[in-house]
């Protein structure tokens, strides 16, 4: 009995992992959401609100937006549980918010600051202004860094004589937009590169004692995957040793799968650190399948970047 019921696992395994890779058409992954935040917590950057700062802001999202990225805006997707308006907000704040946002979900922060000034000359009174803008992409859940980007040392045209403070701002505000065009350029190419659909990213098989290696997503013959690579706590509770790495055998086996890490391990627990180019769904699916397949009676709950499965005793 023993192993028939292993090779009825190995079977059922081979058969999902046929069913995951090749069953219907491959659906299109779809594009991270972003959000495009201001880091101004430096006094000497131009602070949230100024009209320097509020089109910079649109412009990013503007490119970002015309690239084919779907761009929130932050004050709308987070008035319900944040402050509007709030001035002078160090990193950390921004990332909180951006995880705290739960419609939608958000995949990718691109966090930008600006830093703008008028020297004189040492040799006549021509007073040019100079504007530097960095930019950052950070994915949401794993505080992982997807690039950056930083525009400076632009030779800026020399402002007029008797130019006011409504003159400077006006000045600056426009080199300002021009320099963030740039910026949100050269971070969408960035982000392009790492939705950007990948082959060889595994082995190439899976394969399962007993059974043919059946190809995997990302090998020599099997679809590329696309979209962000994003990482996933996957917890097991209940479950038995046998179970859990069946589990792990099938996990393994989903489509597009990257890697994973065990975390913690126990008599009746385990917790994997599980990275995919799969979105929440695709994966969500995927594993209350697996309980399917496994004749292992349970529940599936999802929060935030965690999964956990729970096994239901029964009699």
């Amino acid at each position: 009995m023993p192993i028939i019921r292993a090779a009825a696992r190995r079977a059922a395994l081979a058969a999902l992992s046929l069913g995951l890779l090749f069953g219907g058409p491959a659906l299109a992954q779809p594009k991270p959401t972003v959000v495009v935040m201001g880091e101004d917590a430096d006094e000497d950057s131009v602070p949230r609100g100024n009209r320097i700062f509020q089109r910079v802001i649109a412009e990013l999202s503007e490119t970002m937006n015309l690239r084919g990225y779907n761009v929130y805006d932050e004050t709308a997707v987070a008035m319900g549980f944040t402050q509007a308006n709030r001035v002078r907000r160090r990193d950390a704040e921004l990332i909180e918010v951006a995880r705290a946002v739960s419609s939608p979900p958000l995949d990718v922060v691109a966090v930008f600051q600006i830093y703008a000034s008028a020297s004189k000359s040492a040799y006549s009174d021509i007073v040019r202004p100079e504007v530097r803008i960095p930019g950052r992409l950070l994915n949401v859940r794993t505080g992982q860094s997807l690039g950056s980007f930083e525009v400076a040392g632009v030779q800026l045209p020399p402002l007029p004589q008797g130019c006011d403070r409504e003159c400077l701002l006006e000045r600056v505000g426009a080199e300002a937009k021009v320099i963030a065009g740039d910026v949100a350029a050269a971070l969408t190419a960035k982000l392009d590169g790492v939705v950007a659909p990948r082959r060889g990213a595994d082995p190439g098989t899976a394969s399962v004692p007993g059974t043919v290696a059946a190809p995997v997503a990302g090998g020599p013959t099997g679809e590329a995957c696309g979209g962000l690579p994003t990482a996933y706590v996957v917890r097991l509770n209940g479950f038995s040793a046998q179970e859990v790495q069946a589990a792990e055998e099938y996990m393994a086996a989903f489509r597009c799968y990257e890697h994973h890490r065990p975390v913690r391990a126990g008599a009746s627990a385990a917790e994997y650190w599980y990275e995919t180019r799969s979105d929440s769904a695709r994966l969500g699916r995927n594993l209350r399948l697996m309980l399917e397949h496994m004749s292992a009676p349970g529940q599936v709950q999802f929060s935030g970047n965690t999964f956990v499965l729970s096994r239901v005793a029964t009699r």
